[in-house]
Parts: structure tokens; C-alpha cells; sequence
């Protein structure tokens, strides 16, 4: 049977999980007592992600040796896996209880503690783990991000760069470090840091889309030796130059983005284009959407907040008028540099294919706004714009239909505000990332690859206008799936509009 067992391992640790799980199998008809099999059929189990029959597996193995500390670390990461936190601390508890200097338990534990938000327990741990062995990353990363979590921003830059130096190619600890810059306003350090990530892992997303926003909001002027702020500040001084009482021709979108173009493929590494279809132009006041809605879907209650949000809804017929719409938003001045956001549809089944939206904090000013900007719009883009005042997240009115009315019939419930409570004492040690000070005008590398997305949306619904620009358009592996299955819904609302 050792042959047998052995061979098991090797096909484990090459991979061939089947195999193994069958020579397992066979052995434990025999010898159905054999704990180290047994755990070795539950890491078989626990690779093929059958998390709960692995447990039942290990605790077999821990029931015939208590001591089985590999079995006990075993049956934590399982735990782990099915977010069942504190079976894990139990399991990494025990092991390192029969065996102090077992490594591998202390790293999961405090990995867990830090799940858990028990940020000085991890650091503990982590600080144990780096007493048995003082040159493992991972324990400088985790106690990193425990100290970042309690602010402790200068101790976390510290562990986050010994970690890099016993490890320099790990992209998720110059992210970390990156992060922690920001908390600290050193926005160069923070690029630099982005930059290494991507050059690591160009599939980052996160670090992506964070070392865009710190180009957009913080580094735009400033001459920053790196190819993407190189490419940004290019972009930005090439937006074009625009005259809001006079129209704005196709002539001149496509050759603006003809320019753009050309500068991208120039100097831009596209292993970065992002997966946005949507823009943001962010503003001082912070709407925190992410509150209201974890509110919402908590307890089913509309924020106070919400009451008080409109949004103004553009409709356009076709990708040329999203383009000029794009221009006209950065281009006007807002009394409260109002949120503005140009975008296509991709929610099922939702009308419209090409919006354009500004956010405002009540109805009165909704209406300023318009009586402002439709003249705008009808000079530069079209005279046949549709513009109106709706609820700012009319997604509510699925639950309290009156709730998307404009007449205020529905009101605010006052009882309510006690669950808003709930949701903001729970979340108040938790820190807000909010860096976007104001909203900057230039068109940047963020906004021209969302422009790529739009084209490509265009092509797939037929909207002939793409096929003015004189480029190729590259379809979207994004926008494909996320327009899995409604494509002839976004075709039909196309048609409704030009037909």
C-alpha cells in the first residue's frame, strides 16, 4: 500500500486530481484507518473545491489522530473558504496549541483575524509568525495591511517594504503600499507604486482604475516621468478646443478622436484598457451611493438622502451626439460642479441605449440646470434633444413605485432613520477612500478608452454613425458579455428612437 499511497501523492502534486482521489479511494477500503490517506483525500477534495466533504474527511483523520496538525490546518482553510470564520480560528488554534512553531497556522490565522477586522489580534500573530521565521513576505504584508487598517500609516509603509525586499515581485504588496500612500496624500509615491503593480500583473484592475483617478484628480499638470501620466497629460492638452455657441460638427468629433487615437497607440500599453462603458466626472459633493444602497438592501429603506436626489436624464439618438454630450459636460460650469455621467445602457431590458445624466440635490436646482444647459445642447449637438427631471436612483421604485413620482407624494418615513443608524455605526471605523476632490476639464486615458467601448457598442447595434471614424473599431470582449442575451432588446430601443 505504500507504493500505492505514494504514487496518489505524486499524481496530487502533479495535478491529476481524479487519479489520485481513485487510488485514494481503493486504499481506504482496506485500511478505511489510514489518517495520513485520509488527509490526503481531503486536500484532493479541498483542491476540487468540495470544501465540506474535505471537513468531514479531516475530522475523520483529527478523531483517529488528535494530534494530525496538518489535518487540523486543513480543516481551518476549509472553513475559511466557506466564510465560516471562527470554525477556522478554532481548527488554527488547535494545531498551533500541540505544535508553537508551526508557521503555516499562524499566517492562516492571521490572515482570518484580518478578515475578521480584528486588525490588532492579526498583527499579534503576524508578529509570531516573523519571531519563527523573520524573512517570509506574506507575514510583513498581512501585518502591513493590519496597521494601514488602524491607521497606523507609517509602521504599514515600513512592514509593506520589508516585504518587498524579501520578495520584490509581489504585486499585491506594492498595491497595499500604493493605498497607503494615498491615505497619506503622497500621490507620486502612490503613482510609482501603481505603475510597479501593472508592470507585475497588468491585469490589476483595481490598481488600473486607482492610478487613473490619482492622474485625473491629482497629477494632471505635472511632469511625471512615467509613460501613462506622459500619455494622459497628451490626451488632456489635445481636448478639443470648443466654442459652445456654435454647433458641434461630426467633422470635428472624428477627427478628435482620430488624434486620440493616434496618441494611444503611440505611447499607451493596452494591456491596460480598462473594462468601464460608462464616465463618471466626479464632484465635490460626495452623493455616497454605496451607503445609500447598503442601506436599501439591508433593511429595504429608501435614505433620507434619496428624497432629496434628482437626476436629470438626456436622452441621444446615436454615439456621435454621446460624444458631443461628452464634450459639452466637460466643458460647462456647474454652481455645485454637479456629478455628470455619459453612458450607455447595459442593464436588461432598461429603455433607452445613450444617456446622459446629471446628478442634483433637489428638484428647484434640477430645473436651474436645464434652463441652463438646453440651450447649450440645442446649439452644439441637436434641437431634438429629450431632457427630464427624474428621481436620482429610480431603481427604489421597484420597491415603493410612488417613489419615482416628482410631485414628492411619497415622503420620507421618519421611523427609517433608526436602520440608517444601524448601517452607519457599523461601517464608522471603516475608512471612506474619498480623493476626487473636483471635477477637471481635458479629456483623459480614462475617458478615450471608454470612447473605444462606445464605438464598439454602436457596431453591435447597428448604429451607423460608428463607421464615420476612420479606424477600425475593435469589439469589446467586455461589452459582449455584458450585453450577454439583450442585444436585440438594445437593437429594438435603437430603432424606437431613428425609425
Amino acid at each position: 500500500m505504500r507504493n500505492d499511497f505514494s504514487n496518489a501523492l505524486f499524481l496530487f502534486q502533479s495535478g491529476k486530481l481524479d487519479e489520485a482521489k481513485n487510488i485514494c479511494e481503493e486504499i481506504l477500503k482496506q485500511e478505511s484507518n489510514n489518517s495520513q490517506v485520509i488527509n490526503l483525500y481531503a486536500f484532493i477534495l479541498y483542491n476540487k473545491k468540495k470544501f465540506n466533504e474535505a471537513i468531514e474527511q479531516w475530522q475523520q483523520a483529527i478523531k483517529i489522530n488528535p494530534n494530525y496538525i496538518e489535518a487540523l490546518n486543513g480543516c481551518g482553510n476549509a472553513y475559511k473558504n466557506l466564510n465560516k470564520l471562527d470554525e477556522a480560528v478554532k481548527n488554527f488554534k488547535k494545531a498551533i496549541h500541540i505544535e508553537p512553531k508551526y508557521l503555516e497556522a499562524y499566517l492562516n490565522l492571521a490572515n482570518v483575524y484580518i478578515r475578521l477586522e480584528q486588525f490588532n489580534e492579526a498583527i499579534d500573530i503576524f508578529n509570531k509568525a516573523i519571531e519563527l521565521d523573520n524573512m517570509i513576505s506574506h507575514a510583513y504584508q498581512g501585518k502591513g495591511l493590519g496597521l494601514m487598517k488602524l491607521k497606523k500609516f507609517d509602521e504599514a509603509i515600513s512592514n509593506f517594504k520589508k516585504s518587498i525586499s524579501i520578495n520584490p515581485n509581489d504585486a499585491n504588496v506594492f498595491f497595499n503600499l500604493a493605498v497607503t500612500y494615498e491615505k497619506i496624500e503622497k500621490w507620486e509615491e502612490a503613482t510609482d507604486c501603481f505603475v510597479k503593480v501593472l508592470k507585475l500583473n497588468p491585469g490589476h484592475r483595481d490598481a488600473y482604475e486607482n492610478l487613473l483617478d490619482l492622474l485625473e484628480f491629482y497629477l494632471p499638470k505635472k511632469n511625471y516621468e512615467n509613460f501613462i501620466v506622459k500619455t494622459n497629460n497628451l490626451l488632456k492638452l489635445n481636448s478639443i478646443n470648443i466654442d459652445l455657441n456654435n454647433p458641434i460638427s461630426d467633422e470635428k468629433i472624428i477627427n478628435y478622436y482620430s488624434e486620440i487615437s493616434e496618441i494611444l497607440d503611440k505611447n499607451f500599453n493596452n494591456n491596460f484598457l480598462n473594462n468601464r462603458s460608462q464616465i463618471f466626472r466626479i464632484n465635490t459633493d460626495n452623493l455616497n451611493c454605496k451607503r445609500h444602497f447598503e442601506i436599501f438592501n439591508t433593511f429595504n429603506v429608501i435614505p433620507k438622502f434619496c428624497f432629496e436626489c434628482y437626476k436629470i436624464q438626456i436622452n441621444l439618438k446615436n454615439v456621435l451626439e454621446l460624444f458631443k454630450l461628452y464634450i459639452v459636460f466637460d466643458k460647462i460650469k456647474l454652481k455645485k460642479n454637479n456629478q455628470r455621467k455619459c453612458m450607455i445602457e447595459t442593464r436588461p431590458k432598461v429603455e433607452g441605449n445613450y444617456k446622459g445624466l446629471i446628478y442634483c440635490s433637489g428638484l428647484s436646482e434640477a430645473q436651474n440646470i436645464i434652463k441652463y444647459l438646453l440651450p447649450i445642447t440645442k446649439k452644439t449637438i441637436s434641437d431634438n434633444l429629450s431632457m427630464f427631471i427624474k428621481r436620482g436612483c429610480t431603481e427604489f421604485a421597484v420597491s415603493y413605485p410612488r417613489y419615482k413620482e416628482i410631485d414628492n407624494s411619497m415622503k420620507y418615513n421618519e421611523d427609517w432613520i433608526k436602520k440608517e443608524k444601524i448601517i452607519d455605526e457599523k461601517n464608522k471605523n471603516k475608512n471612506s477612500n474619498n480623493l476626487l476632490k473636483e471635477t477637471l476639464t481635458g479629456l483623459s486615458i480614462t475617458d478615450s478608452l471608454i470612447m473605444q467601448n462606445w464605438l464598439s457598442f454602436a457596431k453591435s447595434i447597428n448604429d451607423e454613425s460608428y463607421k464615420k471614424f476612420r479606424i477600425d473599431i475593435i469589439d469589446s470582449k467586455y461589452l459582449k458579455n455584458k450585453l450577454s442575451g439583450q442585444i436585440e432588446h438594445r437593437i429594438d430601443e435603437f430603432q424606437k428612437i431613428n425609425f
